[in-house]
């Protein structure tokens, strides 16, 4: 019986299949009719499972995986009441392979697995089903049965290889493929853009194809996206035109890709092989300076579905229910709206009934006052006489003799006002009636919408073992160490799954290639010679975290600093303020990487670009730490869900934030006076550091109550202070789009039923954004500090493009520029004007370099900021100029937005 290594492939493999093995089950079950698909789907995964058990020595196992097996290879069709006997012995199979599989991962043996399924009653049902239809088990011939038919020869060379991959490897060439055509679809669309293409979107896509191809077995693909990721790294940072031959090329791989995948798929193409060899070789004649030949375009690639022979397949992706759960978006925001129409109705009525009541206080006086028995009667004197007709008197006499009421026209109006009371007291009983109906239908309209939502939600779901397939088959043929994965039967959102299938991919990848020693190494430093690198999923709430730990050598945060400042990303002022968790977080930025050397799998700084990049999309958070020696762990922290969430939405000054409901740990309510301050940072009273977003946002910090919402963190609980809280809805959320994601705290975006915008903060990046504002003016005192008139600045380098470029950075930020072309011009000028705030320098230059024009100035001036821009990134280099007096130090080339950052830190007044 397997141990160790072998027992957790075992168990990885064989708790997948399980969860298939009961999903097919559960989807004959919920049909009433015969389905020879799914019942030969539970014979496919049966199959498997008892190959797999037999293999690693689990008879018992095998048994009772081969006896699902039996029962539905024949495709049986059975009366209904059979039928229900094999779902429930199917069933009582599944249960008994759990439980088998339980044991086996808490360490106990192989037990009594034939005795547990009799005695929860499958052998008394499994000879009831025999004994009923005897004949619908009959053994199927062989070459009908699964994996049993014979495949057609196939053709040697690389076509032989890519059809024989994509006939045994079916389970993952259907997920390797669609994805491989999506990142080539992106590759065409950009090659189509000509001089607008966005190369890094290139670069990423073929790079992931390389890494995709290389992981799961087919080197053929992956050495073709090697060679087409080195030519767009050379149009990236070598300058390489994109137009002309390269293009030509580029676009000539990514339709080579396109016909190896339908060669895969049984596509006959004679001049693949030949096609596949040529084009690597121009792309490398091309590299080294040679003009290479492209007289022969590559054949199109035909239309996927089609290939000669073959069944035309339809891929079904979770493109449809994502079109779905945006219907189901558009509901919710629609049942909102609906929601605030009756609120406004409610109103409605309120105003309607005040004015009602009003209406029947004027009725009441109009009654007491003109419609009293006691009408006024005339005062007449009495005149003798008859009336006409023989009366005795006048007809008002008569009339007031009889106590008749007499009218006039007010008589008429408050009895014609007392009707109107009556109407419109019963058309606001009416409206009532009808109002209530409405929000009967509109409450009847949420449940249904909830049901809906959680319908889709749940269809959407997938084992997150799926998101573990591709590192797990990257990792498997590693004999240094090894691959532990945890958590895979947690059923998650399947956009999730596949964002975190990518970002798993680059952790594993990145652990198993920069993190663990050699075992030589490890041996020396006292650790086992196994290195070890540990995936574990854990559900919190409506949250998923996934944490990737190695016990490797940890990361280098010098190294780090280092590659910072030579790739210009930060200068040399700012990576000595920041703290070593600040420093490991810059491994995330694009381009930084501490590899010696570029490989296959890793080495270009694109790989934690990508995962930080996808954390983010999926609305997530992401946590880094390491330890020299010891080893490095990243957490990532994601919603279960996506698209449709819970928000609280709180106010800060005119703006409307929103927290989603599930990352709140609490909310709090106390006075200013009961904030804490240690160490410059504020703390509620239980010790959790808060956060004014007042700050943030530039609007006025609170100077009575303080509002905080409590978030649980990946790094801890943080408290983030609003001015008040508004409430819980239901809410579409959206990506925050290019604009906003460069601020790094936000993660979304949404609209209230009234049309206002709410924006989704990162509660890490947002406590980050906070800390930075800390001891910096207001934003009013900024305001009145600055100066009406433009600053001037002293640029000096020998390079003519350096200094028109960055020129107009500065131009553009507000700054009147003065040139120099080396140390002896800047100096004279200086000489002859010294009213310049503040001089930037390279250091290598004729005449006069740059480390003498900081000396010279320092002896004139010991306060104007002097910022150093050089290619030259050593340690040497930068604290000479700092002992010279130098303020701040870059590497080229300058990124525009950190030049004037820094340049608004040294100008800032004091």
């Amino acid at each position: 019986m397997p141990g160790g290594e072998l027992l957790e492939i075992f168990l990885l493999e064989a708790w997948e299949g399980l969860a298939l093995l009961e999903g097919s089950v559960g989807d004959l079950r919920a049909t009433d009719r015969n389905d020879d698909h799914e019942l030969g789907q539970v014979s496919l995964i049966a199959h498997r499972l008892r190959g797999s058990a037999g293999l690693y020595g689990y008879p018992q196992l095998a048994s009772l995986a081969g006896l699902a097996e039996r029962l539905t290879e024949s495709r049986p069709h059975l009366a209904p009441g059979d039928r229900e006997t094999l779902l429930d012995v199917l069933e009582l199979v599944t249960l008994g392979l759990r439980r088998a599989l339980t044991d086996l991962s808490s360490g106990q043996a192989e037990n009594a697995v034939g005795l547990y399924f009799a005695e929860v009653g499958g052998v008394e049902r499994l000879q009831a089903l025999l004994k009923s239809a005897p004949a619908a088990f009959r053994t199927v011939h062989p070459a009908s049965a699964p994996d049993a038919a014979v495949p057609d020869a196939a053709p040697a060379g690389l076509q032989g290889e890519l059809r024989t991959f994509a006939r045994t490897n079916a389970e993952v060439y259907s997920y390797f493929a669609p994805e491989v055509r999506e990142y080539l679809e992106a590759l065409r669309t950009e090659l189509d853009r000509g001089a607008q293409a966005n190369i890094t979107l290139m670069f990423r896509s073929a790079h992931t194809i390389k890494g995709s191809a290389f992981m799961v077995g087919l080197p053929a693909l992956g050495h073709v996206a090697h060679r087409l990721e080195d030519l767009m790294n050379a149009v990236r940072e070598q300058g390489l035109t994109l137009a002309g031959a390269p293009s030509a090329l580029l676009l000539q791989g990514v339709t080579l890709l396109e016909r190896m995948l339908l060669t895969a798929e049984g596509h006959d193409d004679a001049a693949l092989t030949a096609d596949s060899e040529r084009l690597p070789a121009r792309i490398q004649a091309l590299l080294q300076g040679d003009a290479p030949t492209v007289e022969r375009a590559v054949p199109d690639a035909p239309v996927p579905g089609t290939v000669a022979g073959g069944a035309q397949t339809v891929r079904v992706s979770t493109e449809r229910l994502d079109s779905i759960m945006d219907g189901i978006g558009q509901l919710v925001m629609s049942r909102a709206r609906l929601e605030r129409q009756l609120d406004r109705l409610s109103q409605l009525e309120e105003a309607l009934q005040a004015s009602h009541a009003r209406v029947q206080r004027v009725v009441r006086d109009f009654e007491e006052r003109y419609l009293n028995p006691d009408m006024v009667r005339s005062d007449a004197p009495e005149a003798p006489g008859e009336a006409p007709g023989g009366l005795r008197g006048t007809v008002s006499e008569v009339f007031e003799e009889l106590e008749f009421d007499s009218y006039d026209d007010m008589n008429i109006l408050a009895r014609s006002v007392t009707e109107l009371s009556a109407d419109l007291g019963e058309l606001r009983g009416q409206f009532r009636d009808g109002r209530e109906a409405l929000r009967g239908e509109a409450d009847t309209f949420t449940k249904l919408l909830r049901t809906l939502r959680g319908n889709v939600v749940r269809t959407r779901r997938v084992p997150l073992s799926q998101a573990y397939a591709r590192p797990r088959r990257w990792a498997r043929g590693r004999k240094d160490a090894e691959l532990v994965t945890l958590g895979g039967d947690l059923d998650v959102d399947a956009f999730v799954t596949q964002g975190l299938s990518e970002v798993l991919l680059h952790l594993v990848t990145n652990a198993f290639t920069h993190g663990l020693e050699t075992p030589d190494a490890r041996e020396a430093a006292g650790k086992p010679t196994l290195g070890r690198v540990t995936v574990d999923a854990r559900r919190r709430g409506t949250l998923l975290d996934v944490t990737v730990s190695d016990d490797g050598r940890g990361i280098d945060v010098d190294a780090v600093r280092a590659q910072a400042l030579e790739r210009g990303l930060r200068s040399a002022r700012e990576l000595e303020q920041l703290s070593n968790d600040d420093t490991l977080r810059l491994i995330f930025l694009p381009g930084l990487s501490t590899a010696r050397e570029v490989t296959n799998e890793a080495g270009r700084g694109v790989g934690m670009d990508i995962v930080a990049s996808t954390v983010r999309r999926l609305g997530g958070e992401l946590l880094v730490q390491s330890a020299r020696g010891v080893g490095s762990t990243f957490t990532l922290r994601v919603p279960l869900s996506q698209q449709v969430v819970d928000l609280l939405t709180v106010r800060v000054g005119p703006y409307l934030l929103g927290f989603p409901a599930g990352n709140i740990a609490g909310l709090r309510e106390l006075q200013v006076t009961d904030v804490q301050e240690r160490e410059g940072q504020a703390h509620l009273p239980d010790g959790t550091p808060l956060h004014l977003l007042q700050r943030v946002w530039g609007v006025p910090s609170p100077t009575g109550t303080v509002h905080a919402v409590v978030i649980d963190t990946a790094s801890g609980p943080l408290a983030f202070g609003v001015d008040r809280f508004e409430g819980i809805a239901e809410a579409v959320v959206s990506a925050p789009g290019p604009l906003l994601d460069s601020l790094g705290y936000v993660t979304g975006t949404s609209v209230t039923p009234d049309g206002e915008p709410v924006l989704l903060p990162d509660a890490a990046g947002l406590a980050r954004a906070a800390v930075q504002l800390r001891g910096t003016p207001s934003v009013q005192g900024e305001a009145r500090s600055a100066a009406p008139s433009r600053r001037r600045l002293l640029l000096i380098d020998d390079s003519l493009s350096v200094r028109r470029v960055v020129s107009r950075m500065l131009e553009r930020a507000g700054y009147t520029v003065v040139t120099a072309s080396d140390g002896q011009e800047a100096l004279d000028l200086y000489r002859q004007d010294q009213a310049f705030e503040a001089i930037l320098t390279d250091l290598e230059m004729p005449r006069v370099n740059g480390f003498e024009v900081i000396e010279d100035v320092r002896r004139r001036d010991a306060r104007v900021p002097i910022v150093v821009m050089t290619t030259r990134a050593g340690d040497k280099h930068q604290r000479l100029a700092f002992q010279l007096g130098a303020s701040d130090y870059f590497s080229k080339p300058v990124d525009e937005s950190l030049l004037t950052r820094c340049l608004e830190r040294l100008l800032r007044p004091a």
